[in-house]
């Protein structure tokens, strides 16, 4: 039987080790977010090129990252690397592999961003003479960012909870010093379930931000018309 109180004590008593694990994860989400989007920003646009071969390995990576599990894909970066000769901190190894794997998703949020911008915009910054770099670069990607913003922001949440999935590796973030003091106390399932709280009220707080922000674009969108 799940004893509550005992939950409660655990969380109060080791409130300081459980925010130990969130600062990990939010750093780890916030690296993640902002290289994962800009890995997917250069393959999306590599994605569109009219040089096939780049094309194709794009497609390719993008295709074998959203088929395979996340669990696998850090454990062949974290153990497969330093077998290579990239010996590097694991949790930059970490780091390494969940944007690789955001850059997937990433990519294919911002290469629907990019097809949402209307022909027309396209058209406009040919009659203007702009060269194909400029046209992407002044015209349509500005746009695109906007519409591909609130995705980001849902990737962030994402984030925060496949990275429990670092556990597995020693990364000492939410989910491992959970699991940590359970194996002190012996109390798991409230342990783990002081986690899935702060968990929660992680992805509620940036649910209601990502709201948030979603209804002041709108609102700069109905302004500038």
């Amino acid at each position: 039987m799940i004893d509550f109180a005992k939950a409660w004590s655990i969380l109060t008593g080791k409130f300081g080790t459980f925010m130990e694990g969130v600062g990990v994860t939010l750093q780890l989400a916030v690296l993640t977010v902002v290289l994962g989007s800009l890995l997917g920003l250069v393959v999306a646009v590599f994605r569109r090129t009219r040089f096939w071969p780049l094309r194709i390995l794009m497609n390719i990576y993008v295709a074998f990252i959203r088929g395979t599990p996340l669990l696998v894909q850090v454990l062949i970066i974290v153990y497969g690397l330093p077998q290579i000769g990239f010996r590097l901190p694991r949790m930059t190894l970490c780091v390494i592999a969940l944007v690789i794997n955001s850059g997937a998703y990433m990519a294919e949020l911002i290469r629907a961003g990019l097809q949402s911008v209307d022909r027309g915009q396209t058209e406009a910054a040919d009659s203007l003479g702009m060269s194909a770099s400029q046209r992407m670069l002044y015209v349509i990607l500005p746009q695109a960012i906007k519409v591909t913003l609130p995705a980001a922001g849902n990737e962030f949440i994402v984030i925060i909870k496949e990275s429990s999935v670092l556990y597995a590796v020693g990364v000492y973030e939410l989910t491992y010093q959970a699991y940590k003091l359970a194996s002190v106390n012996y109390r798991y399932i409230e342990t783990l379930l002081d986690a899935a709280l702060i968990y929660f009220v992680l992805t509620y707080v940036m649910t209601k931000l990502l709201g948030l922000l979603e209804r002041r674009l709108r609102r700069s969108e109905k302004t500038s018309e």
